[in-house]
């Protein structure tokens, strides 16, 4: 169970892990023990998964970025353990939802540009004939992203 501590230290490293013990307990107001102890606590418990390092995809020549919503034909074992194997093999994949609604899956794929992107659908759609459609929304700006879970409504 967390306390308000808890929730104060959880926020605060999500606006930057790489805070000091010392510049972390000034800002929740507990000792830097207090904080190590709670931190040690959290990991173990998986509230905090991983601590990694957010990356420019601009710097590093990725210009497009697709949401790509994928429909198959049949719910088969075969077809879907080359699909399942392909989205998680892919790096162009950053995120993949199984989901309901029209479509099965929701991707978040990255690609340098739209040849390339075309490279990866095209790769996609090979792996598997039982894809009954894909279709992909091209980001022309983003308008918000985070990585920060809205921790004011966790009770």
């Amino acid at each position: 169970m967390l306390d308000q501590f808890d929730i104060k230290l959880l926020a605060a490293l999500q606006q930057n892990s790489e805070m000091t013990q010392g510049e972390l307990s000034q800002k929740v107001n507990l000792s830097a023990t207090q904080c190590a102890r709670r931190l040690e606590r959290m990991r173990k418990e998986q509230y905090i998964q991983s601590v990694v390092a957010i990356l420019n995809p601009a710097k590093l020549g990725f210009s497009v970025v697709a949401h790509t919503l994928v429909s198959l034909r049949a719910h088969t074992e075969g077809g879907n353990e080359r699909l399942h194997r392909f989205i998680e093999t892919a790096p162009e994949i950053l995120e993949c939802y199984s989901q309901t609604g029209d479509a099965d899956f929701l991707m978040k794929v990255m690609t340098r540009d739209l040849d390339h992107l075309s490279q990866f659908l095209e790769r996609m759609i090979r792996v598997t004939d039982n894809l009954a459609s894909v279709k992909s929304s091209i980001v022309l700006k983003t308008i918000k992203k985070t990585t920060a879970l809205p921790l004011q409504i966790v009770t």
